[in-house]
């Protein structure tokens, strides 16, 4: 009987009691042990300084040369005053420390919550599956524990539903604690909306269950009904709450900034962790969801109105946005911990009892095991190009040290133009001899934030930028750019992560670039340490450019060699191997090469050398490598050629057949694969792959005709842009794009009607072509129909808001021109 006898009551129960119950409190402790590296970590830190050195608030806005005058506006700033103060006590590391205490309570709450009512319910086996599941969920959390007012929120929310439920199932009056637990939430996040889901949760569903209680079908067998008094005291206590949550300099904003922020667009669209979670790049949310309808419909007889009507929303906000799933893993934790061990408590049988204590046992030990995996920065909750370092320092991977070095050195001390992410640590870094336009919080004019956003690739914007607000340095990412091709946009000879030729590049590492403008007082420094040749942005892709001109080539290798031994930058060392004649030396640089993003291309060009020297065993083996990272189709196909060259025809179709599933338009994988059927004597399977390979061929040659069309248009080459469409509507005449482009080709050559014929045209056979509706637009215009430009303008926005072109439309509709 020991497998379900109560922890308490047995050896085993205390042995777990004493360990068990510690390791999902231990494990989120030891996974928010990561260097500080979050973007608004920095924002936090300047502010909480801020406010311990002048000792209150400031009556105006301190870190924003664009709204100097706007009242100064901090609804978390009693978080960021705690950072501060761990930072005085003991650095970096006391922030760090500070971050792992606070998720370390969430996870002991969460862990006290998952305790099944029923006290025959709570046994060995039972703390060994409810330490499994909440340890697994707090590693899937692991991303949000950074150094945020989120990690005040999970102890918030988790004892908010912690106090509710103990109250209802034992009595206990933990909740009369809750008004003084809002006036600090009040104060450290403006999230405390999220606090009213459980109360209408219990108000609601208690009530549903206490009318229905007289007229339940016999089948159902309720946990816990709660009576009318315990409804009046949950509903005394939301008023409370209710009442203690403005207790703060800000009153009721606390309740509304969440939704002023979800209006604004331009926060939606930049800020990636906004975007909707979906199943290609996070499986684990989908799974835990799904397990967790399992367990409720497993339970339904015992009627779990409350939950399912707390966890609801929770699902709906967490999908809604990365940046919102861990509360639904903070919420659906305890739950499915305390479904899933009430599940195991009916195990009948010597037999099934042993089953479920070894079943748990091993989901404890699989659970730990994915700790230890993820601290140590690999497994499958782990991205090797985002993980966070271990440690209690800067992560210098990812913020960007390096080039405010190079600034100092270079005795550059004022206003920057930057990337959005970097704003927060130079405001805490530099602040007040350097200050980035926008900080961590976007703190500035609304109209505003897309001209900074977009002025990287909008030399005019730019300009007017650094005219009005005399800025003389920029700090910038690498871009990562939705909509229109960026060589479209800004030509295919300008620098991606600054379009702007006023501005020189003078600094560069695997995290920021910098630039001075030329215009500015920094000439002398441009003079020495100005890159004339080399891109950085745009990665290998852009010395291909230089191929044919030994000059250009010599000076390319001469700055890359310079950036190494600057910089250590392993873009650096892989662009340089890429100008590099010598195979060995080629090979030797590539090997230095540390960054995880730039070691999968570094093994892609190693892979290459090696199969040139008909290596062909150590190239499998890198083009392997490389797969672990990514199992991308151009690798699997060139790993494919590369057992091909060796003979080996049955490892070479695996390969490529693999290939062709990740990307069945990838064209060039389908003759190889052909020709190594027929070679392996397998005609079947050549000809089955006939109509795959004669539409992604058709699709590919559609392609290139509408690339050339376009550029033929571009040049003013209207006839020749014409043929190519006309090339491309023959291949495939129920394409989208190309009608579209054809109605840009009609519009260029002044024949209007045609031009709206055929973007109607694509229209019908995509309703969701946003470039339609931009050529409508100017269809519009030409004919004087504002209402109508308007119109189209607006849909355009609203297909296409994250792009260059949306932003456009965006200034047009307003008013503003460039």
């Amino acid at each position: 009987m020991t497998s379900l006898a109560a922890p308490s009551s047995s050896p085993l129960g205390r042995w777990l009691w004493r360990l068990v119950a510690v390791i999902p409190a231990g494990a989120a402790f030891v996974l928010a042990l990561t260097r500080i590296e979050d973007p608004d970590a920095f924002t936090h830190l300047a502010l909480g300084r801020q406010l311990v050195e002048h000792h209150g608030f400031p009556a105006r806005e301190p870190f924003s040369f664009t709204t100097p005058d706007s009242a100064y506006y901090n609804p978390e700033w009693l978080f960021g005053v705690v950072l501060h103060l761990g930072s005085l006590v003991a650095g970096t590391a006391g922030v760090v420390l500070i971050t792992a205490a606070v998720v370390a309570l969430a996870a002991w709450i969460l862990w006290l919550d998952s305790r099944p009512r029923e006290a025959d319910a709570d046994t060995a086996a039972g703390w060994l599956i409810r330490a499994a599941i909440v340890t697994i969920l707090v590693v899937m959390m692991r991303h949000r524990f950074v150094e945020r007012p989120d990690i005040a929120l999970m102890v918030f929310l988790a004892f908010t539903i912690y106090a509710l439920n103990e109250y209802l199932a034992a009595g206990r009056r933990l909740l009369f604690l809750l008004p003084v637990v809002y006036v600090l939430w009040a104060n450290i996040q403006p999230s405390i909306i999220v606090s009213v889901v459980p109360f209408l949760a219990v108000l609601g569903g208690g009530t549903v269950l206490r009318l229905t209680a007289g007229v339940l079908p016999r089948w159902a067998s309720p946990a816990g009904i709660p009576t009318w008094r315990q409804l009046a005291t949950v509903g005394v206590v939301l008023a409370a709450v209710a009442a203690a949550s403005v207790v703060n300099p800000y009153g009721t904003d606390v309740h509304t900034l969440p939704f002023k922020l979800a209006e604004q667009a331009w926060f939606r669209q930049a800020v990636g962790e906004l975007q909707a979670v979906r199943v290609s790049t996070w499986l684990g949310p989908f799974v835990v969801a799904g397990v967790l309808a399992l367990s409720l419909l497993a339970t339904a007889h015992r009627l779990p109105l409350i939950p399912v009507a707390l966890v609801l929303p929770f699902a709906y906000l967490g999908f809604s946005a990365v940046r919102f799933t861990f509360l639904f893993l903070l919420v659906a934790a305890p739950l499915l911990a305390r479904n899933v061990a009430w599940l195991a408590g009916q195990a009948r049988g010597p037999l099934g009892r042993r089953l479920v204590l070894g079943g748990g046992a091993a989901g404890l030990a699989l659970a730990v095991a994915s700790v230890a995996v993820t601290a140590a920065g690999v497994g499958p909750f782990n991205d090797v190009r985002s993980a966070p370092a271990f440690g209690v320092g800067l992560d210098e991977r990812r913020v960007a040290e390096g080039a405010l070095r190079y600034l100092d050195a270079r005795g550059v001390d004022t206003r920057v133009f930057n990337t959005f992410h970097f704003g927060g640590f130079i405001t805490w870094r530099d602040f007040p001899r350097r200050v980035p336009i926008i900080d961590g919080r976007g703190h500035v004019p609304p109209s505003l934030l897309e001209v900074i956003h977009f002025a990287h690739v909008s030399p005019p914007h730019l300009e007017q930028l650094r005219v009005r607000y005399a800025l003389e340095a920029a700090v910038m990412a690498y871009p990562a750019y939705s909509g229109q091709a960026v060589e479209e946009v800004i030509g295919p000879d300008a620098d991606p992560a600054l379009a702007s030729p006023d501005w020189a590049l003078v600094y560069w590492d695997d995290v920021a670039l910098v630039y001075l403008p030329r215009r500015g007082r920094y000439a002398g420094v441009i003079a020495r340490d100005e890159y004339r040749v080399v891109k950085p942005a745009k990665g290998v892709a852009g010395l291909a450019r230089l191929a044919g001109d030994a000059g250009r080539v010599e000076a390319a290798r001469a700055e890359l060699a310079r950036n190494v031994e600057q910089t250590g930058s392993s873009l650096g060392l892989l662009l340089l191997a890429h100008v590099t004649a010598d195979a060995d030396q080629a090979l030797g640089i590539l090997a230095r090469v540390r960054d995880p993003v730039r070691r999968f291309e570094a093994d892609q060009a190693a892979a290459l050398l090696y199969r040139r020297r008909k290596d062909f065993a150590r190239a499998t083996e890198l083009y392997e490598r490389a797969l672990a990272r990514e199992p991308g189709a151009t690798v699997l196909y060139q790993a494919g050629l590369t057992r091909a060259e060796a003979g080996d025809d049955r490892g070479a179709a695996r390969y490529l057949a693999r290939a062709q599933r990740a990307d069945p338009s990838f064209t060039e994988v389908y003759p190889a694969l052909i020709a190594i059927h027929r070679r392996l004597g397998d005609e079947a399977a050549a000809r089955d792959l006939g109509p795959a390979f004669l539409a992604a061929a058709t699709r590919a040659r559609v392609g290139q005709h509408l690339a050339t069309a376009r550029r033929r248009l571009a040049e003013g080459r209207i006839v020749e842009a014409d043929e190519e469409v006309t090339a491309a509507l023959k291949l495939d005449p129920r394409s989208a794009l190309a009608f579209s482009t054809l109605g840009f080709v009609r519009l260029a050559e002044r024949k209007l009607d045609e031009a709206t014929r055929a973007e109607e045209e694509a229209l019908a056979l995509d309703r969701r072509h946003a470039e339609a509706h931009w050529a409508l637009a100017l269809v519009a215009r030409a004919r004087g129909d504002e209402p109508g430009m308007r119109r189209h303008l607006e849909t355009f926005a609203r297909l296409a808001p994250g792009s260059y072109e949306g932003w456009r439309a965006r200034e047009a509709l307003a008013g503003r021109r460039d």
